[in-house]
């Protein structure tokens, strides 16, 4: 068990030329919580951790880790542990060796490393993978060699950058379950990067969603879903309708919409907030629910593409008119 470090971030700016990669943000992430960063490509996630870790010093800020100023402290010193996107393992080092590295570069004695390279290995189940080399490896094992890696060295803080990107769909939600497994089992306060609102919503104690080098929201998954700050947050995390109505913007996320064929003698459903009409201009059938591209007239007036998801019934053909029944709607 890891011992439960606190990161906090104090109003944190570093720009690349004249461009504001990160712009005054302050995060408090505590001690054994997974906390993501999430957001577009080039947004400053990578830049964020660059901080953290001291590969990059702020313009300004301070990052404080158990209430200790790390200004000046050199990454080596600070007790931080990173997972790369590609993991970075050496092709010419068995998986013993790998885990090994950065033991030898600490000096830990022979008979240390090896104990804690072979109790690490254990918890993340590659005990019987030690002589092999990365080639030998599947997508996964390889992830989980260079998670083993960096928790070898006992960090205090684990920060992780887009580590699943290069694994296939089911692959990546196969091993996305195993390291938020291994987070728990660790208890390490850990700091992860992603693009990918799905991985941030299921794996996250808190998501930091930015943009711009700008911090536009925190919280659960829940708040960043259900009550996003913004248009930017709403429209990011997840599929998202707008629709403008007395100077005002509403959002309707696709599951909170049930459709039914138009028909003159339907009466009105009593619990919805808004019923509109319009025609099915496309479907996909996704397994588990059925995603629809729908026309009709915005409340405003004009025309609206709205998204509808929904899990039950017959697929619906395109040309269909049929009644959009809005259970919600939530204001910006």
């Amino acid at each position: 068990m890891a011992e439960r470090a606190s990161l906090s971030l104090e109003h944190l700016k570093f720009s690349f030329g004249s461009t504001d990669a990160v712009n005054d943000i302050s995060l408090e992430v505590q001690p054994g919580s997974f906390t993501t960063l999430l957001g577009p490509s080039g947004c400053g996630k990578t830049t964020l951790l660059r901080l953290i870790s001291g590969f990059l010093e702020p313009d300004s800020g301070t990052v404080k880790i158990n209430g200790i100023d790390q200004k000046g402290i050199a990454p080596d010193k600070r007790k931080v542990g990173m997972v790369f996107q590609d993991y970075a393992l050496f092709p010419h080092l068995s998986v013993e060796q790998n885990l090994l590295y950065g033991l030898k570069i600490q000096r830990k004695p022979k008979d240390e490393a090896f104990a804690l390279i072979h109790q690490t290995a254990r918890l993340l189940g590659i005990a019987n993978l030690l002589e092999r080399y990365p080639h030998e490896l599947s997508g996964g094992q390889q992830q989980r060699v260079a998670l083993g890696r960096a928790l070898v060295l006992k960090p205090l803080i684990l920060l992780m950058d887009e580590p699943l990107s290069s694994l296939d769909a089911k692959l990546r939600a196969l091993v996305r379950e195993e390291l938020q497994d291994i987070q728990r089992d660790f208890g390490i306060t850990t700091v992860y990067v992603t693009h990918d609102q799905e991985e941030a919503l299921s794996l996250s104690d808190t998501i930091a969603v930015i943009n711009h080098g700008v911090l536009q929201q925190t919280g659960t998954p829940q708040d960043v879903y259900f009550t996003p700050k913004n248009k930017f947050v709403a429209d990011f995390v997840g599929r998202a309708n707008f629709i403008e109505s007395d100077g005002k913007t509403k959002m309707i996320r696709p599951e909170w919409i049930s459709l039914r064929p138009s028909s003159a003698n339907e009466s009105v459903v009593q619990d919805a907030d808004m019923e509109l009409s319009g025609v099915v201009i496309a479907s996909a059938f996704l397994g588990e629910n059925i995603r629809y591209r729908i026309k009709c007239e915005a409340v405003a007036g004009g025309i609206a593409v709205v998204d509808v998801r929904t899990n039950s019934g017959a697929v619906i053909a395109g040309g269909t008119s049929v009644s959009l029944i809005v259970h919600k709607l939530y204001e910006l």
